[in-house]
């Protein structure tokens, strides 16, 4: 169809269609991501995180991924937001600002916001801006303005990198950049946060480096673990970890191997309780999610539903 044909009229009566329509599939969109979720398909498919099976299984940007899972989980918890996303009442944008803000609230007050207030909150903020939704949610969970940080790459490959601090954290780099100052005399704070970012990257490998050699150095201290069960030995914990270097789960399907590099675990190709010992070749290093996945699916804890 040629719009350049349309009369004024047609033209908006036809783009008010497409807007109904989109946002009819954006919530069902999010009720498949829902779905995927709960059944965690993205771990069977080797990939440790729904966050990167949406960015790279789909193309989606990291924001937009982030924006997507949010809504997603919170429409399972209430899922009368569904109409209110095709109505346009409430959108991806504001359902991401809830989470982040009921996670800071969770955080700061230790409890749990039930479904009921949450449904409180969605309703307060339903046919507000972004802006004024932030306000809303500050205002009824006792929070700072809820700020989006934002990154632009540009054509060198350098970044640049939109973030609101709070006056607290503003006073820390202060602090920092004053103690600094012999070294730093410029102030500028992309070179005080690379300079603080490398001094926590020494920090931690002297730590990791010094608990491999107190591993190489003591005796390893058992924790109660059964009778038919060993600890591994420490030097043969270091010999699967340099072996490995990242998560091994592979897709049976595709035999794409996950490869995360985070959150690091051996795991019990054969677990013992199915008879599998301690030998090199019954290791292997799995990320922490697909190693309680693996498990579960084991034990017959993971609800697979077809």
């Amino acid at each position: 169809m040629d719009l350049r044909t349309l009369s004024n009229i047609e033209l908006m009566n036809r783009f008010g269609k497409l807007v109904q329509t989109e946002r009819k599939i954006t919530h069902l969109v999010l009720e498949c991501i829902s779905e995927i979720d709960v059944r965690k398909i993205y771990l069977e498919m080797a990939y440790p995180s729904l966050f990167e099976f949406l960015t790279k299984v789909f193309g989606y940007s990291p924001s937009a991924a982030v924006r997507r899972i949010e809504s997603a989980r919170l429409l399972r918890e209430v899922p009368e937001i569904a109409i209110k996303i095709e109505e346009g009442s409430l959108n991806l944008s504001q359902l991401s600002q809830v989470q982040q803000a009921i996670r800071i609230n969770q955080k700061q007050e230790s409890r749990k916001i039930p479904t009921d207030e949450k449904r409180e909150l969605l309703k307060k903020i339903e046919n507000s801006t972004q802006n004024q939704t932030e306000l809303i949610l500050a205002k009824e969970l006792n929070l700072p303005l809820i700020t989006e940080e934002k990154e632009r790459i540009h054509q060198n490959e350098s970044v640049t990198l939109t973030i609101t601090f709070s006056k607290e954290q503003i006073a820390i780099l202060e602090k920092a950049s004053d103690l600094m100052s012999h070294a730093l005399p410029d102030h500028k704070w992309a070179e005080i946060i690379t300079a603080l970012a490398e001094k926590e990257i020494q920090r931690r490998t002297e730590i990791k480096r010094s608990n491999q050699a107190r591993d190489n150095t003591y005796p390893v201290i058992k924790r109660n673990l059964p009778a038919t069960r060993k600890a591994i030995r420490p030097n043969l914990r270091k010999t699967i970890f340099e072996k490995d270097q990242c998560c091994q789960f592979k897709d049976p399907l595709t035999n794409k191997i996950c490869g995360s590099v985070r959150f690091l675990e051996i795991d019990h190709i054969q677990p013992i309780w199915t008879g599998g010992d301690n030998s090199a070749d019954n290791l292997r290093i799995l990320c922490s999610q697909h190693n309680k996945f693996k498990y579960a699916k084991e034990s017959g804890l993971h609800p697979l539903r077809r």
